[in-house]
């Protein structure tokens, strides 16, 4: 492998790391922070397209084609998409439910509210747990 494509690849990989730190960071400071923490979510909606282009631009430069990806990338990439799915189902409706029941100053409302949106969260970093391990086994295991 030449020096630049190793380059290439590191870069994209530390850049596809980062991308994915920030994106599960992100959700677990929204379950640590409660509601104070919802701002963070669009930081994750910021991180997501990094992390999943970074992560198919690495696949690309290190197996070619989709047709050669080894087993864990096709798994990670699913993990990937699956998370994405469900940040934006978190982002475009357990969000606006929390804002909704705040704006309607129901309290029952606003905690049902928050119970769902902490749930899907919960999935998301559940889902970011099985993309780790789809990482470590595909490369150590």
């Amino acid at each position: 492998m030449s020096t630049s494509a190793y380059d290439l690849m590191t870069g994209l990989l530390a850049v596809h790391l980062a991308g994915f730190a920030a994106w599960s960071g992100f959700l677990a400071g929204v379950l640590l922070l409660g509601p104070g923490g919802l701002q963070l979510l669009r930081w994750s909606l910021i991180a997501m397209p990094i992390s999943l282009a970074s992560g198919w631009a690495l696949a690309v430069v290190q197996y070619g084609g989709p047709e050669d990806w080894p087993w864990a990338v096709n798994a990670m990439q699913t993990a990937g998409l699956a998370m994405a799915v469900v940040l934006l189902v978190t982002w475009f409706g357990g969000v606006l439910l929390v804002r909704d029941s705040e704006a309607s100053r129901d309290a029952d409302a606003r905690e049902q509210a928050m119970r769902r949106l902490n749930r899907l969260v919960a999935i998301d970093l559940l889902l970011a747990v099985m993309n780790l391990g789809f990482a470590v086994i595909g490369r150590y295991g």
